[in-house]
């Protein structure tokens, strides 16, 4: 089995309309690194912070399951990367934090790749 993990809406958790397929979505801010993203995504792999109507993402899924969980894995570690090659710092359209500002959310959908 191998996945596919794409970047597919950075927004305020409001402006999420949801998607049929397995996603995450992790807290990002202006400048947060390639390795950062890829470290709270699989954070929430592993805590089964995981959304969307897949039946191999249920706890009961058993072999099958464990395989999609791998391949994600995976995904994250071969294709979250920057754009531009070589860019050290990502989500730099954001605004800088401040102190009483909404959190900002990426959302990473993964899908079964051909």
């Amino acid at each position: 089995m191998k996945l596919n993990c794409q970047h597919a809406d950075t927004c305020l958790s409001d402006y999420w309309s949801g998607h049929h397929l397995a996603h995450v979505q992790i807290p990002v801010y202006r400048g947060m690194t390639p390795k950062a993203t890829r470290d709270a995504l699989h954070s929430e792999l592993n805590q089964g912070a995981i959304a969307g109507s897949d039946a191999r993402t249920r706890d009961d899924s058993g072999a099958v399951g464990d395989a999609w969980f791998k391949a994600a894995h995976a995904a994250i570690n071969r294709d979250v990367k920057p754009a531009k090659k070589g860019a050290r710092r990502l989500f730099l359209d954001l605004e800088p934090e401040t102190e009483d500002g909404d959190t900002v959310y990426a959302f990473f959908v993964f899908s079964d790749a051909e």
